[in-house]
């Protein structure tokens, strides 16, 4: 009975650190915020009021402050499909209202990283160049993993309407 409780006990406290991990922070608008080596902020313009909603544009950004973040893949793969266990940030817009195809979150993802694989086709004509190599000339270009270099930044712009007279509200969660 005790090492069952002491197991759960552990299991508890790793799920509990990880989950404050991974808590949204609230942003101010234009104030860059320090979250886990990572610089977020955003800036809303308004665009327009219409019908009891204002219209925002949000830029939203994201600058790695400290080492370079990489992560392989396990197979290297011809196309890249950005998936929901790739992102590095997620921002939330708490008081959009979502209508008319407006934003009420969006997800930052690292830049793709590429390698070029030479390849010899006996199929293919050969090189127009006589002194260039054969095995050289045709190139497969392969992803392997994601990056964000130290001092790179992810920016992007949405479009959010929130309730007339109030100012976004912009969460972000560092993964």
């Amino acid at each position: 009975m005790k090492k069952i409780t002491l197991f759960l006990f552990v299991i508890g406290l790793l799920f509990d650190t990880t989950a404050f991990s991974q808590q949204f922070v609230t942003l101010q608008a234009g104030k860059t915020t320090q979250i886990d080596g990572f610089s977020a902020s955003y800036v809303a313009v308004l665009r327009k009021s219409k019908k009891g909603e204002d219209y925002y544009r949000v830029t939203v950004s994201l600058t790695n402050n400290e080492n370079d973040y990489i992560q392989l893949f396990g197979r290297a793969t011809e196309t890249f499909i950005r998936t929901d266990q790739q992102p590095l940030a997620i921002f939330q817009f708490a008081n959009a209202t979502g209508r008319g195809f407006s934003a009420t979150k969006a997800k930052m993802y690292p830049h793709p990283v590429t390698i070029s694989v030479p390849y010899k086709c006996k199929k293919c004509p050969p090189p127009t160049n006589p002194k260039e190599d054969p095995y050289n000339h045709y190139v497969k270009r392969y992803y392997i993993g994601v990056q964000l270099q130290h001092g790179s930044i992810i920016m992007g712009r949405y479009d959010i309407r929130v309730p007339a007279g109030m100012k976004p509200v912009v969460r972000v969660a560092v993964l």
